[in-house]
């Protein structure tokens, strides 16, 4: 299943990305890659850029782990032109919640990235919709990372594929299938 995306991905980065994702519906597990090329926003946030410019690409495995666990390996170039990996596992509750923790260890000295000499963080995302009464599947989420530098991290594209097809997949049709009778 091919994507692509063009335009401003995030705060600070925009440009053209790709992704090819293969998931069996009755695998647990899913192989991706993606590739961005991307040019740093200017800091007024409007429509003007900056002169860095990047090519970013990564190689993912997903692996649904049972009682709703995601465990996720992306190895890659990241944002700042340093290679290594990202180890991402995430919660997904039945009520909507998703709880999820992830560290990236790459080639960036701890001298140029500073504190920790690694990217690492939390993230979290809520559905508003059990909260008002209407269901949906839109939620608001939130990373936390005691760090903020481009080493170790990938560009914010939105509308990676894994997570539009999740509800499609074979366990989560299982889970869902006593809703169907009510």
């Amino acid at each position: 299943m091919p994507c692509a995306t063009f335009g401003l991905f995030e705060t600070m980065f925009g440009g053209i990305s790709g992704e090819v994702l293969w998931k069996p519906v009755n695998s647990p597990l899913a192989l991706g890659v993606e590739a961005n090329y991307v040019i740093q926003r200017d800091y007024d946030q409007r429509f003007s850029f900056l002169d860095y410019k990047t090519f970013t690409g990564h190689a993912s495995l997903s692996s649904e782990l049972g009682n709703n666990y995601l465990l996720r390996l992306d190895a890659g170039r990241y944002l700042a032109g340093d290679y290594g990996g990202t180890f991402s596992l995430d919660r997904h509750f039945n009520n909507g919640w998703l709880v999820g923790a992830f560290f990236t260890l790459t080639d960036v000295s701890a001298e140029d990235f500073g504190e920790g000499s690694f990217d690492k963080g939390f993230h979290f995302r809520m559905p508003p919709g059990r909260i008002l009464g209407k269901p949906s599947r839109r939620g608001y989420g939130l990373t936390i990372r005691p760090t903020q530098r481009d080493g170790g991290q990938k560009a914010g594209v939105p509308g990676r594929l894994y997570g539009s097809i999740r509800d499609a997949h074979q366990a989560s049709l299982n889970n869902q299938r006593a809703r169907f009778w009510e």
